[in-house]
């Protein structure tokens, strides 16, 4: 299931109630009686007139001075209004890193005042206007550094999938001479490691679709198999019907991800949906148990929506019960959401992975379980085919540099018509995103079975030491702007290299450096040529 459009839905009740606050007189006594080192009120009248004259740099001094006094009250709910309002003029001026960190700091006090709802929203605004530069250095002894030894885990590397038996170009269902698991191959040119399917509880999955199973064990190809429990929770025993359907999974003779009521933790799976996450953890390690005892060649893979993030490790059942951490994640353009309110979705894709990863990766692999990123604006149905290639570029090249543990990635290849939205994933509907899928999915890292491996590594270069040799750097950089066109590289001072496509790569020879510590400056420039930002690395080199 795609989450979207309850993550829009969500998101913009949780931006308007933010809006709709307004300065709150203080109900805490002990504040109340507490010395004020300024008069809040009239300071308060004084960056309102400066903001009305247009004054705002007057008008955000002010509103941080305010700010600061509500927190040496712990009136963390006024705290986070003052913010808000001086990152907002701040974005005005332009000055986004300075919007950025009052945003931030909105965001911890609206933590801090337990409204986290407002807190997600004003999360948002930041990082979406937020500026990140960070150099990677290609190093294949880097691999295997997130590798935790679990059944059909690369120990480096990520495994390509998708879903793709309802695109038309390349699948008919009525038989024929179109079969996904040959024909999506052929479209982005390139065999794919896994395909999802999905079927309901109850139902004899590998009966049903043997012929898919017959041929994904001739191509030698893995199953995400998606078991959803659309008669409840309840529905589920330790019966005949899951051993048998156990047992059936594992003389199917492939490899298995079973991937048991997805997105949990979302109200909009109403079948299966639990405000109290004990019936779902509680029928989850059922599940797990008998596949367990029953098919040694299934993983089962837990896999929640990326939103809500605040109750995610609510419904997370249990290390012993869970192979694989996955998660279903889209991208689709929201222009209403725009802190700067120009009508211009600027998130990344890739930095969706931030939360699951920090919370998960260490001790398990993840994958994603379902995603893609839409090329028409789900809401005005608009042309989004540049947005949509350039965040699908940035999405695969990126995910070897920023999150190596991420062992797996299904392609959402459909479209999807819900509630008056479309959200159109169709790589052969698209020519510029299909080819902005095949050139990324070329990269080696992408694995097309699930015992193969990569050698493409990287490190961090965060450390600011490199070795003297040739070396290929890599760059992860995001700036306001939401499509970059190029990035600059520059040695003290002197222009080395520019490069036109995500990871932004520099390939340089260092060796005559060696013992001299350089400065590295990386420009960003948006799609039509104009310079966004840049950051200045101090590299030693070794």
């Amino acid at each position: 299931m795609n989450g979207s459009s309850a993550t829009k839905r969500f998101g913009t009740w949780a931006i308007a109630a933010l809006l709709a606050l307004t300065l709150a007189p203080s109900t805490d006594t002990h504040a109340a009686k507490a010395p004020a080192k300024i008069n809040v009120w009239k300071v308060y009248e004084e960056a309102n007139k400066a903001k009305d004259k247009k004054d705002f740099k007057t008008a955000v001094a002010k509103y941080l001075q305010i700010a600061l006094e509500f927190i040496a009250k712990k009136e963390f709910n006024n705290a986070a209004l003052m913010y808000n309002k001086a990152g907002d003029l701040q974005s005005q001026l332009a000055l986004y890193d300075d919007a950025v960190k009052s945003w931030d700091l909105e965001a911890a006090n609206w933590t801090k005042a337990n409204k986290t709802q407002e807190a997600i929203a004003a999360a948002r605004k930041a990082d979406w206007i937020r500026s990140r530069f960070e150099l990677y250095v290609a190093d294949e002894s880097a691999a295997g550094s997130v590798y935790h030894g679990v059944k059909y885990e690369p120990r480096n590397g990520t495994l390509l999938g998708a879903y793709a038996e309802n695109d038309p170009a390349v699948h008919n269902a009525n038989g024929g001479d179109k079969f996904y698991m040959t024909d999506f191959p052929a479209l982005t040119g390139k065999k794919h490691a896994m395909y999802l399917l999905y079927t309901t509880y109850g139902l004899n999955f590998f009966e049903s679709y043997k012929r898919h199973i017959d041929i994904a064990r001739k191509e030698g190809v893995a199953l995400q198999v998606a078991l959803q429990p659309m008669k409840g929770l309840g529905a589920v025993q330790d019966d005949e019907y899951l051993r048998s359907l156990a047992r059936s999974a594992r003389d199917a003779q492939i490899p298995i991800f079973l991937r048991f009521a997805n997105e949990m933790n979302g109200s909009w799976v109403k079948e299966w949906y639990s405000a109290d996450p004990k019936p779902y953890i509680e029928k989850f390690r059922i599940v797990a148990k008998v596949f367990h005892e029953e098919a040694p060649n299934v993983v089962m893979v837990w896999s929640p929506n990326y939103f809500p993030p605040d109750n995610i490790t609510k419904y997370y059942p249990g290390d012993d019960a869970v192979d694989w951490v996955g998660v279903s994640m889209y991208q689709t353009f929201n222009g209403s959401l725009d802190p700067l309110k120009k009508g211009i979705d600027r998130s990344s894709y890739i930095e969706k992975f931030d939360h699951i990863y920090k919370l998960y990766a260490k001790k398990k692999p993840i994958i994603l379980s379902e995603g893609a990123v839409s090329y028409t604006d789900p809401v005005l149905h608009s042309d989004r085919n540049a947005w949509a290639a350039y965040q699908t570029k940035v999405f695969y090249e990126s995910i070897p540099l920023l999150y190596p543990g991420v062992k797996a990635v299904v392609w959402f290849d459909a479209t999807k018509k819900e509630e008056g939205r479309l959200n159109s994933y169709l790589l052969s509907k698209s020519p510029s995103l299909l080819g902005a899928y095949k050139q990324s999915v070329q990269n080696p890292y992408f694995l097309s079975g699930v015992t193969e491996n990569s050698k493409v590594a990287y490190k961090s270069l965060a450390s600011g030491k490199l070795a003297a040799k040739p070396q290929t750097i890599a760059a992860y950089v995001k700036t306001v702007s939401p499509i970059l066109g190029k990035v600059e590289y520059s040695m003290n001072g002197k222009l080395v290299a520019a490069a036109k496509t995500a990871p932004w790569t520099l390939a340089y020879d260092f060796t005559s450096l060696k013992g001299k510590t350089v400065e590295l400056a990386v420009k960003a420039f948006d799609d039509k040529g104009a310079s966004v930002s840049s950051r200045t690395f101090k590299l030693t080199i070794q």
